[in-house]
């Protein structure tokens, strides 16, 4: 190829680009020209589905399209997420994920029917629910520095509950126990309830839970709370003290969850989207309803939504390596 055509196919590639940008620009000033799905891999009535559907309610009305909440549960979410994986790249279906989908289940399983990274453009985090632990009332167990010291004169001494294998309470036992020394047992359940009721009735010392599900037993005295696992304290209870503050820094689990789209969706669809869901997300009367739930409001950018996905896959491939979990698949 000599220098002029190259030059030539130099300006053809400019051009094509020019045209791709000004084409997914107009599809980004029409968008969205109809109703939008949003699909989520948990049944009606949970902190996910209330969430989707106030985001969506809220979403539908400033733009004036319906908003309708797909909820597709089972297959340890893998049915919602490979429908939306699949679906067509235009910001008319959309995932609502949880970490476990996106950051856990790549380590879970030898093979997936989607690919977290590939499959998917983010488009923004939405919330963090808190994970507490808690004991009955009667354990001897009143902070972490409690279950240390007990735990290293008498390994294996106490046991922890979750609800299944790889669930957000296994896990953060697994890294309590990783980042400790200390070894406990792991009592899995089918179901967070029962793991729960469990503990309530003393047949398992503790459980990290959900801070929606444990409060109303810790206010009315059936629980004890004894530390929070994110970095920082939580809004429902803040003169509970964090994991990490309680003599093990950087211990940080919360069962996050956030909105993406398929792969190759148009940027400025993405922005749009990222932009008026931030926006809902920061309004006074949507944190009125994460208050509710328990929930910590976390609205990101694409690109730190994207970097948060790597970071913790990282996380919790080496601590499913180094606990030796797996699933039957």
């Amino acid at each position: 190829m000599n220098k002029y055509s190259f030059k030539w196919f130099l300006q053809l590639i400019a051009l094509c680009l020019l045209v791709l940008a000004s084409a997914a620009s107009q599809a980004a000033s029409a968008y969205p020209g109809g109703p939008i799905r949003l699909v989520i891999p948990f049944p009606p009535g949970g902190p996910t589905d209330i969430i989707a559907r106030e985001l969506g309610a809220r979403l539908g009305k400033n733009w004036n399209v319906p908003v309708i909440v797909d909820n597709r549960p089972g297959g340890n979410s893998f049915i919602a997420t490979e429908h939306v994986a699949r679906s067509p790249a235009d910001g008319y279906t959309l995932l609502l994920a949880f970490f476990g989908t996106l950051v856990v289940n790549p380590s879970l399983y030898k093979q997936l029917p989607y690919d977290p990274v590939k499959d998917f453009a983010p488009v923004t985090t939405i919330a963090t629910l808190p994970l507490m632990l808690v004991v009955p009332p009667d354990s001897p167990i009143h902070s972490i520095q409690d279950l240390v010291r007990l735990s290293k004169e008498k390994p294996n001494r106490f046991s922890f509950a979750s609800g299944g294998i790889g669930q957000g309470a296994h896990l953060a036992g697994e890294l309590l126990m990783n980042m400790t020394g200390i070894k406990m047992s792991h009592v899995p359940y089918k179901g967070n309830s029962q793991a729960v009721t469990d503990v309530l009735g003393g047949h398992v010392d503790m459980i990290f839970d959900g801070m929606t599900s444990s409060l109303p037993s810790v206010k009315a005295g059936k629980l004890r709370a004894v530390a929070v696992s994110t970095l920082s304290r939580a809004k429902a209870l803040p003169d509970l003290p964090t994991v990490a503050e309680s003599g093990i820094p950087g211990f940080d689990v919360g069962s996050w969850f956030g909105l993406l789209a398929p792969a190759h969706t148009p940027k400025p669809i993405v922005d749009k989207l990222n932009a008026e869901l931030t926006a809902i997300i920061k309004s006074p009367d949507m944190q009125k309803v994460f208050d509710t739930q328990g929930l910590t409001p976390s609205p990101s950018s694409p690109q730190q939504f994207a970097a948060l996905i790597q970071s913790e896959t990282k996380k919790w491939a080496k601590v499913v390596k180094d606990a030796h979990i797996t699933v039957e698949q």
